[in-house]
């Protein structure tokens, strides 16, 4: 790889005395072979922020006409001596191979003018799955449609500085000027690329607040993008005239494409069918006429033990999604599952209803294998999710822990139904050769509730099983169904 010439990292900071040492030492241990300077651009500080920045060997631009992220940013690019000019944020840890990362793609890609990575935060925040979800999706379907993510990390971007002087720097942006304002302004000069391999650690000091002000927060930001996207559209269309070609990034444009990824997003994790985030399962083949029969939510009693004698007088081998919690309570049930030679799948340890919306929910998932392991004696090669609600990262360590993600195409309200019979008929009507059959056999941890109750379910199987038996069903597990291996 050609290195550049100079590439220059510009660090805004006010006041920044306890979180920048770790940022600038980041910056210091970086693995990239080329010169690059890091440019602390002092803010106003009444702290120690220059006197660190100066202890690291930092070029301190004293910037204090006015207040503001991009003020600051602007007077160190302005400063820099960089071909690439890298933002940076002081509350943030950079990866030794971040500065080399951000060169090769720009370097293997001189078309693009800027490239832009992702953040985590440093501490746990209750919504932090949940926001990168939405920020990854709306970056990927903005970067296939606009060529360029919608949602950049002032934290982690980088431009090549002649595009950055020549479409005017930050000067005049009004909304978020050093994240949509930079990317939309840099978007007419060349390609943006979005790379979620470069990733950064920042701080949750933002976000961790009351959900209301939260919430509050995230509406203040909507009301303020769109006020801005109708000022820009309306001076667009000002200097458009009849017979000339409309602007193709108008925010007519724009709208439509975030509305689409937030409902790809929604689908995706709340389908449990859906594939978006990755493989699942949720059928067998149509070939055969043989249907799975599921069990979610046990052991539970004495709602377990009645299901698994019904299955054995029918000589039915059934899958049971344990979960670990009721496995610990009710050990000798979780063994007779698997002594029947039925089959026993993790639904996680706590049943946690939006557990995947957390990078620590695969703990729990985690969690729940030890257990069921340490119970029966097998570790579960199936994984169902609570809810069947699912992310890109509890899927993608689903599978580098060995496991897969197995869903349903049939189930109906166990809750709100009341006549076993007329539940039973509206299964069997529902299913198909190839058929994935969600019953539950508990209801979360819960033990001795209503909503645990689950009698009406032992009352539907037996007319269900021969329902399906008089149409030429046969009754099979999930691992035969799908020719997969049922444990680890």
């Amino acid at each position: 790889m050609n290195n550049f010439r100079w590439i220059s990292i510009v660090v805004p900071a006010h006041n920044e005395e306890a979180l920048l040492p770790g940022c600038l030492k980041s910056l210091k241990d970086q693995d990239y072979n080329g010169e690059y300077e890091i440019i602390v651009a002092d803010n106003g500080s009444n702290d120690s922020t220059a006197e660190i920045a100066r202890s690291y060997n930092c070029r301190v631009i004293n910037c204090t006409e006015h207040r503001g992220a991009a003020y600051a940013r602007q007077a160190g690019a302005e400063a820099a001596r960089g071909e690439i000019v890298v933002q940076a944020d002081a509350d943030t840890i950079y990866p030794k191979d971040w500065l080399r990362s951000i060169a090769e793609r720009l370097a293997a890609s001189p078309d693009a003018v800027a490239v832009g990575g992702i953040y985590t935060y440093r501490e746990k925040w209750r919504w932090a799955g949940a926001e990168r979800l939405l920020r990854h999706s709306i970056n990927l379907i903005t970067t296939f449609f606009l060529g360029r993510p919608f949602i950049i990390s002032g934290a982690n971007f980088a431009f090549r500085r002649r595009a950055f002087l020549a479409c005017g720097g930050y000067h005049g942006l009004t909304y978020s000027a050093d994240q949509y304002g930079i990317s939309s302004r840099l978007a007419r000069m060349g390609k943006i690329i979005y790379d979620p391999k470069i990733r950064v650690l920042t701080s949750a000091r933002r976000v961790q607040k009351p959900d209301l002000a939260i919430m509050r927060d995230f509406l203040v930001n909507i009301s303020q993008w769109l006020a801005y996207s109708i000022k820009c559209a309306l001076n667009i269309f000002r200097g458009w005239s009849p017979g000339a070609p409309r602007p193709r990034r108008a925010v007519t444009t724009l709208l439509p494409v975030l509305t689409a990824a937030m409902l790809l997003v929604a689908y995706g994790y709340f389908a449990p069918a859906a594939p978006v985030f990755g493989k699942i399962y949720a059928k067998g083949s149509p070939a055969v006429k043989a249907v799975a029969l599921t069990f979610d939510d046990g052991p539970n009693e004495p709602y377990t033990s009645q299901i698994l004698d019904i299955l054995d007088s029918y000589q039915i081998k059934a899958t049971f999604f344990i979960i670990g919690q009721n496995a610990e309570l009710y050990p000798e049930t979780a063994r007779r599952i698997v002594n029947g030679g039925h089959i026993v799948g993790n639904h996680s340890y706590s049943h946690n209803a939006n557990h995947a919306l957390s990078f620590y929910g695969f703990a729990d998932v985690y969690r729940a294998q030890k257990t069921i392991a340490s119970v029966t004696g097998v570790t579960p090669h199936l994984y169902r999710p609570p809810h069947g609600k699912k992310t890109p990262w509890e899927i993608s360590n689903v599978k580098k822990d060995g496991m897969i993600a197995i869903t349903w195409n049939v189930s109906t309200n166990e809750l709100r139904s009341r006549s076993a019979p007329r539940m039973a008929r509206e299964l069997a009507r529902k299913i198909k050769p190839g058929g994935i059959i969600l019953l539950h056999d508990g209801f979360g941890t819960e033990h001795g509730t209503a909503r645990a109750d689950k009698r009406l379910t032992v009352a539907v199987l037996p007319l269900l099983i021969d329902q399906l038996l008089e149409q030429g069903y046969q009754f099979v597990t999930v691992p035969e169904l799908l020719n997969t291996p049922a444990y680890l």
